[in-house]
């Protein structure tokens, strides 16, 4: 059996461009499930992940961000480049994290707050960032710096572990 991640969700990571520096990796992942909406995270190259974090901070327009109804009405308006979080390590080193994509912003991960350390033990499941609301749903890989599962990995010279399959699994990965 797969993964949860694997089975529900299309996976990208955002490169971020702006950095020159081959040896600086501040990717960020975008599990888009299959209800088109988008889970932000920290990638597992990022070097925040090999550092104690000391607090996040989310900003205040993330905090303060109110959605209602079925439609999300009142959802802060995101820019891939806009910065979602600071979080500070121990050594005093900050990152700036972002939301990647463009859309709307329905959560963001406030137990983060009070358990940084979250981030850093469960950064692909529990330790998210937030939910995004798409704007281009349809075409998602036309966001800017985002590239699939297996471009990322090859990048990054990270091996691709998946989970089992078992027969009860009918989809076949390698297609």
């Amino acid at each position: 059996m797969r993964t949860l991640i694997e089975r529900y969700y299309s996976q990208y990571y955002f490169i971020d461009t702006t950095i020159t520096d081959p040896n600086l990796t501040e990717d960020q992942y975008v599990n888009q499930h299959t209800n088109e909406l988008a889970v932000i995270g920290v990638a597992p190259s990022h070097p925040v992940l090999q550092q104690e974090i000391s607090k996040i901070e989310f900003k205040e327009n993330a905090i303060n961000n109110e959605v209602s109804g079925v439609r999300k009405t009142g959802g802060f308006k995101l820019q891939s480049n806009t910065i979602l979080c600071v979080i500070t390590c121990s050594n005093g080193k900050e990152y700036f994290l972002r939301s990647c994509i463009k859309g709307k912003l329905l959560e963001i991960n406030k137990e983060l707050i009070n358990n940084p350390s979250l981030l850093k033990t469960n950064h692909a499941t529990s330790g998210f960032l937030a939910i995004v609301e798409p704007m281009i749903k349809d075409k998602f890989m036309e966001n800017p710096g985002l590239i699939k599962f297996e471009e990322y990995h090859k990048l990054r010279n990270i091996p691709i572990q998946k989970g089992p399959v078992f027969l009860k699994d009918n989809t076949n990965d390698e297609d």
